[in-house]
């Protein structure tokens, strides 16, 4: 997945899949608030007089408010994938085996965490702007292995932000199909574990790995996102 580096963060601090087998579903308490709907009962007025009966007043049920696009805030003619689908070639989904897509045990609230949670930068980065988490995962539940990679529509200044940051990290960054790519990795008894990040034209793509992870992972992320040309 990643070039190996000697800074990788100590395995003492990081929360790895072994603890919950994946990393935070990113904005899950936004999407929740989003679908939810406050029930409003029947609203009655005081009678003003006994012998005249008073008409209950009714209110009109909600409206629901429709859940954003991911990306729907991206500057035009950036990538926008609607789903996780939309970044995995029928290969890659192959490659996974027995692994699923957003495995339905992650919605446990338990399980709640974060990519780079952590590291206080990377989250400010995350909350301020709209993303897209999808994460792999055995379905049964926990395994100690997992992939989690989190696509975030970024402006010029936070994409100089997290650029900053990962190349003050010592990870090993170097240009990739148009854009910047940062590796990390490490192992321990456990296993091994690391991160990938890729930036271009306005997406930030952070991934974070333990024991799992196709070869071209990333790759076959950035090319569902900007489709090559025939020939090139």
């Amino acid at each position: 997945m990643g070039a190996a580096h000697s800074s990788a963060p100590s395995p003492a601090n990081r929360r790895l899949w072994v603890i919950i087998g994946v990393f935070a579903v990113l904005l899950a308490a936004a999407a929740i608030l989003a679908g939810l709907f406050w029930p409003r009962g029947e609203v009655t007025p005081a009678a003003t007089e006994a012998a005249r009966p008073t008409p209950s007043a009714t209110v009109a049920p909600a409206t629901p408010t429709p859940t954003p696009t991911p990306g729907s805030s991206a500057a035009q003619g950036t990538p926008r994938p609607e789903s996780c689908d939309d970044l995995y070639s029928p290969e890659m989904v192959a490659a996974f085996g027995s692994m699923v897509l957003n495995p339905a045990w992650l919605n446990d609230p338990e399980l709640e965490m974060r990519i780079g949670e952590d590291d206080p930068v990377q989250q400010q980065v995350i909350e301020a702007n709209d993303s897209l988490l999808c994460q792999w995962g055995m379905p049964e539940g926990p395994s100690g292995a997992g992939v989690s990679t989190a696509v975030v529509w970024v402006d010029a200044e936070d994409s100089a932000t997290i650029q900053a940051l990962l190349a003050d990290r010592g990870y090993s960054c170097f240009e990739q199909q148009g854009g910047l790519r940062c590796t990390t990795e490490g192992s321990n008894d456990e296993g091994y574990f690391g991160e990938s990040h890729f930036l271009r034209d306005g997406i930030w793509v952070a991934t974070e790995y333990s024991n799992a992870g196709p070869e071209g992972y990333t790759l076959d992320i950035v090319n569902n996102l900007w489709p090559m040309a025939p020939g090139d």
